[in-house]
Formats: C-alpha cells, structure tokens, sequence
C-alpha cells in the first residue's frame, strides 16, 4: 500500500490534471528561467487589451462577478506542498477575495478551513457556492454577511477506504447552479466519476448519479431543455442527465481530445466543448450529438464562456484568450497574456472579460510569486 505522503502526492497530481494544470505546463515552466525575447515581445502586445492588471495570491482559480455587489469573486488556495499552509492564518486551508470590479483591488476576504478550486453564484440568493476539491465537500457563502455553511461529500470512513484502496476520487470539481430552483450540481472527478446534485437551499445532497466513467470534468446545465451536460476527459465524452430522472439518457464523442469544459447556448441548441489535448473547441448540437463546427483555439484550451455576441476561450499552454463571433464563429481576436490564463468571468456582453492568470509550477507543484487577475477588452 502507499505511504500517506505518496498517495497525497497522486491526489494532488490527479486533481490538478483534472483541473487542465499539470500536463499543461508554461513555456518556460522551469522555475527561474526567463521568457525570451518574442515572448516578451507577446506580452507587450498583451498590454494594448489588458484594461486593469492585478497580482491577488497563489493558487488562484475559478472567479465569478456578482452584478449586486459589482464584485469579482475569485478562489485561491494559497498554492501547494511544503509551507504553503503558511500563506494564510492557523487553520485556514485557502480563501475567497473580493475584488473591486473597476480597479481588481481587494476589497474583502472570507477565510476557509479547505482549499477552494470551483465557483458557482445564486444572484438571487446572494449564495457563493464553493467546492473543495482536495477535500471531497463544498462551502455555501452568504455574501451579505460573509458567514458560511459546509457539506461533505464523503465521510471520513468512506475517505479512509478510499486511502486503502488506492482510488482517486470521486472530488468536487465543476459546479452550476440552476438558480430558478437552487439546485446545485458538482461533477465529480475520479476513477469513477459521479455527479452530485445539492438543495441549495439547505445545502443537503439529494442525489448522486453515477456511470460517468473515468474524469468527468465540465458541466452545462439547461434548465428549459431539463438536460445536465457533463464532459468526461478519458474517453472523449460528453453525457446528456435528464433533470428529472437523473438518469444518464444520451453520450456523445466530443470530437476532440481530453475535453475539459463546457458552455451551452440553449437557444441554438449549441454546446460547447474545450479539447485540451487537441487544442480546440467542438460545437455539438444537443438535438442529435453531431459535431457541427470546430474552432482551433489553442495549446491547452481550458474555459469558455458565452458573453453577449462573443465566445471567449483561455489556451493555457498557449498564453492565449481567443474571442470569436458567437454567431458564425469567426475568430475575432486573440489576446496573448503574460501568464497562463485560467478561469473566465463577465459583467455584460460589450465590456470584456476578467481572466484569472497563474504562475508556472516546479516540479513540486509551487511557485514563489503570485497569480494575477487581469480585466481585458478585445
């Protein structure tokens, strides 16, 4: 059986392949060494669409704007491995900032006992929805007072198994929420993939569906078509839930490789699929499963998000966001960043897009300088 410190080490590993991180390295993702010269000249070029740069903590990740608030939301787990736990206070396993949406300055901070990876709001409820990937739970956030609310997903029995077994998962990944009934859903990335849906209201889980296969990744809700779309990296998939048996009703080939995540325009009947290994964006129709368009995004195509008249895509090996015309698909612009680009958020279709940027890792999973957020307009 493994050591403790191994096994942690291959969960670590395997959370972060399935969050796009580890496989998807920087160009210069040696620890010390230095951009060349063309890709310094990139990130000049990347100064002409950054409206606002702003270096936040380690280990940042999802991010989210709440139009009340006129606040970004980001997560950040204060990085890994040795000493990391010394980012923030005794006890404290990461924390969300509050971010001023016009400066990116830090507005607020809300501490947690776990390290927070995915985001999900209920604007109507004023609820900020965090998941733990490391530790198999997830947070609910009242952002009127800050105060918190927690539910584990695995009990400490069914972890410690886990351990022994040598499994991987099922862990909180991605998380939507269906704000006309609260209902929260959280794919769960593992060796056997699950898909977790939650009350919002009482934070209570109502249902685990499973047959999912190997990393179920990304996740599309459609409340109107009453179907949950889930991605599943291994086998090039992507799983239509019907909302109201919670079965497993239809499977799709994404027609890329290593499909992370999602983004559904109901109305055309459109989803679409980031390929991470093969550098590109599938759009399937959701009335058959046929491939209808492919979009060359990029080394590492990562987030997506559907924003007004424009589709936005982060290529993390790349060091690009790619924006395209959401209508014909045409590539419209492509926005190089200094660092590699993560998670997307939007506060309207005319004003661009926030963009969380991490650092390179060493082969230990850290880094000493901190990620970035960063406003850009194409």
């Amino acid at each position: 059986m493994p050591t403790t410190s191994s096994r942690r080490v291959r969960v670590l590993q395997g959370a972060l392949i399935a969050l796009g991180l580890v496989t998807l390295s920087a160009p210069w993702a040696v620890a010390g060494e230095q951009p060349t010269q063309q890709q310094a000249a990139q990130q000049q070029d990347a100064s002409d669409h950054i409206v606002a740069q702003k270096d936040i903590a380690k280990g940042l990740y999802e991010l989210v704007f709440s139009p009340s608030q006129q606040s970004i939301y980001v997560a950040a787990t204060g990085g890994f491995g040795e000493g990391a736990s010394d980012n923030y206070g005794e006890g404290e396993g990461g924390r969300i900032y509050r971010l001023d949406a016009q400066t990116l300055e830090v507005e607020d901070t809300i501490a947690l006992d776990q390290k927070p990876f995915g985001l999900a709001l209920n604007e109507k409820t004023h609820t900020l929805f965090v998941g733990h990937t490391l530790d198999k739970s997830v947070t609910a956030i009242n952002l009127e007072d800050n105060t918190t609310r927690h539910l584990a997903l695995a009990t400490e029995a069914e972890k410690a198994q886990a351990k022994e077994d040598d499994v991987f998962g099922p862990n909180p990944r991605q998380l939507s929420v269906d704000e006309q009934t609260n209902t929260l859903y959280v794919t769960g990335v593992g060796d056997k993939s699950v898909l977790w849906i939650i009350d919002g209201d009482h934070l209570t889980l109502t249902d685990t569906v499973e047959g999912f296969g190997t990393w179920a990744t990304g996740l599309a809700v459609d409340h109107d078509g009453r179907r949950i779309y889930v991605s599943t990296m291994k086998d090039n998939a992507v799983r239509a839930v019907d909302m109201d048996s919670h079965e497993i009703v239809e499977q799709w080939p994404t027609g890329g490789k290593g499909p992370l995540n999602l983004a559904l325009d109901s109305e055309q009947h459109q989803l679409y699929v980031t390929n991470a290994d093969s550098g590109n964006v599938t759009v399937l129709d959701t009335q058959n499963g046929r491939v209808t368009d492919t979009l060359e995004s990029g080394e590492g195509a990562l987030a997506l998000m559907l924003e007004g008249d424009r589709l936005y895509v982060t290529n993390r090996k790349a060091q690009t966001v790619t924006v395209y015309d959401r209508e014909s698909h045409k590539l419209l612009d492509t926005v190089e960043t200094p660092l590699m680009p993560n998670s997307l958020a939007a506060i309207s279709g005319t004003s661009g897009a926030y963009v969380s940027l991490k650092q390179a890792l060493d082969d230990n999973h850290q880094t000493d300088k901190p990620d970035s957020v960063i406003h850009i307009k194409p």
